[in-house]
């Protein structure tokens, strides 16, 4: 009983050598392994040389830490003083043979590993995402390694591996029984990576989950979806209907429905949707945003806007921002989104109940205006005089402010444009406003900031020109909007106030050509920003204005005879 014992102890120091081995090698590497998880990311990021060459290491390092304290271990086991009195290892310890393949294997191995990470890395410096997934490349490394280890059994070792191979294909359909469930899943992803159905840094929806593929093993798909990673089974992913957001294109078409009234024409609803999409950074230029009636209801006309995004996996957030940027458009333009009942309807019905309470609720929004009006540019500047008190009188302010209109937009939208016609003038109440000024000597615009209080938009009605620069709201923002009517009633109220505005348009206009630098070799103010250039033309307005009055204060004069 000793003797069989006895012979089978050199192959037991030999497993327990080897897994010591194994295990310390394994401890000793796990800091440069860490280094291959970035290699494998959705976006991986170029290495410089030191970080490229401890990432390298990290594919071989297993395989040569074995290789390396195996030629230790040997060494130390093969080393005379280990035996005393005897000065010599037995002859049935170990057989060289078998510590040369050993040996052998996990070179052959280090080599294949280094190959790998030399593939991966590469991708990785140009930017990349390896080609060859990570779930491949541990199926091909499998077959190579038992392919080497099956060789050097067979040629360096001299034994025949037909009773090898027939015990291992037992052994297999065994195992393969035994976990079914796994080699599904394993099978289900060769098959979806070997058809390309999806990869890492896809964005997919599978069974309602919208997420984005960041890794691939033997058993499951690990994808990320609102903060949270989800592991769905490689089976179950073959077998569910998903869609790719990111296959062959990733530009796709949003669909939203809007509504509004019947009192409110088709052709302003459909130009104030499509401008609205087109106000979203997110929405694609080419294709063009469209829309059309999409059918009646009982309440309204509905409406189709289609737009086009290559981020549609944020589809939520992207058609967020264009309603919100429609809500804007409809407010500032009077259309209404009739359900369950329209705001003005309901207005209106309270305004013939309670004529009163609607009376009070404009004086006091008039009030409002006139004050917002006072503490800006609009009366510390425009309608100024040298000590920078405001020349009209409370009353006059008030007549002005009735016909300013408060209006509001929100953050990315564009107020104006550089070179449209410009029919009204705002003052910021509240909020930020980005300016550029696009000239053709400058190689960037000049760009600028208004704050609460500021006056913008007067030059294109003082002078009749186009607007001279592009105007973004930055956050949402509060304005008074003076259209060509509420400008000619003010230019209307003094005689002085034409001449007040000519003089600072005037002004003005050679202030801008100066700081643009537009004029440099002339240095001369354009015939129709020079001061009695301006004067004429508000002077017109302004006589206009009169005319159109005149004929109601000639009948009230002459009623008030007849009585």
């Amino acid at each position: 009983m000793q003797e069989p014992l006895k012979a089978l102890l050199p192959y037991v120091q030999n497993a327990g050598l080897a897994m010591a081995i194994l295990s310390l090698a394994y401890l000793l590497t796990i800091p440069l392994r860490r280094r291959r998880a970035c290699s494998d990311a959705v976006e991986p990021a170029r290495r410089p040389g030191p970080q490229f060459l401890l990432a390298l290491s990290g594919y071989p390092a297993f395989s040569a830490a074995v290789l390396l304290l195996s030629l230790l271990g040997i060494h130390w086991l093969y080393h005379p003083s280990f035996y005393r009195p005897e000065g010599r290892p037995p002859e049935t310890l170990v057989q060289r043979p078998y510590d040369q393949a050993w040996l052998l294997f996990w070179g052959l191995a280090a080599i294949v590993m280094l190959i790998e990470g030399l593939l991966v890395e590469g991708f990785v410096q140009m930017g990349r995402v390896c080609p060859v997934n990570r779930l491949t490349r541990g199926l091909l490394r499998l077959a190579i390694m038992a392919g080497i280890a099956f060789l050097l059994i067979r040629y360096h070792l001299d034994h025949h591996i037909g009773v090898l191979l027939t015990s291992t294909a037992i052994l297999t359909a065994v195992l393969g029984f035994a976990t079914k469930g796994v080699l599904g899943n394993v099978l289900a992803g060769m098959s979806l990576y070997a058809c390309r159905s999806l990869a890492v840094g896809d964005w997919v929806e599978i069974d309602g989950l919208i997420a984005q593929v960041i890794h691939v093993n033997w058993r499951e798909t690990r994808v990320r979806s609102a903060g949270h990673i989800c592991i769905i089974p490689n089976a179950k992913v073959a077998g569910a209907t998903f869609r790719s957001f990111s296959v062959p294109d990733p530009l796709r078409r949003h669909d939203v429905l809007v509504s509004a009234r019947y009192a409110d024409a088709p052709s302003a609803v459909i130009a104030a949707l499509i401008e609205a999409a087109g106000d979203v950074p997110e929405v694609e230029k080419h294709p063009a945003p469209d829309a059309y009636v999409a059918g009646f209801q009982d309440y309204g006309i509905q409406y189709m806007l289609r737009f086009w995004s290559r981020h549609y996996e944020f589809r939520t957030i992207i058609q967020g921002h264009v309603l919100r940027m429609v809500w804007y458009k409809f407010n500032r333009r009077g259309i209404e989104i009739p359900f369950p009942m329209s705001g003005r309807m309901l207005d209106n019905f309270l305004e013939a109940v309670h004529p009163q309470k609607f009376e009070k609720s404009l004086a006091s929004e008039i009030e409002r205006n006139a004050a917002d009006m006072l503490h800006s540019d609009f009366g510390r500047k425009l309608l100024a005089n040298s000590e920078g008190v405001c020349i009209l009188s409370r009353d006059e302010l008030r007549t002005v402010a009735r016909n300013a209109k408060r209006t509001r937009f929100t953050y990315g939208e564009t107020l104006m444009r550089q070179g449209d016609h410009g029919e009204s003038f705002y003052v910021l109440v509240l909020g930020k406003i980005h300016g550029t000024i696009a000239t053709s000597d400058a190689a960037h615009p000049i760009e600028f900031d208004l704050e609460p209080g500021a006056l913008f938009g007067e030059m294109s009605l003082l002078t009749g020109l186009p607007r001279s620069a592009t105007m973004i709201a930055v956050t949402n923002c509060e304005l008074l909007e003076f259209d060509r009517a509420a400008f000619t009633q003010l230019l209307a109220l003094r005689e002085e106030i034409p001449q007040v505005l000519s003089d600072l348009a005037a002004a003005r206009a050679a202030q801008n050509a100066a700081s643009i630098e537009r004029l440099k070799a002339s240095a001369i103010v354009p015939p129709e920003l020079a001061r009695d250039g301006i004067l004429h033309r508000l002077r017109r307005m302004a006589g206009g204005e009169r005319r159109g009055r005149s004929p109601q204060r000639t009948s009230s004069h002459k009623r008030t005879q007849v009585s």
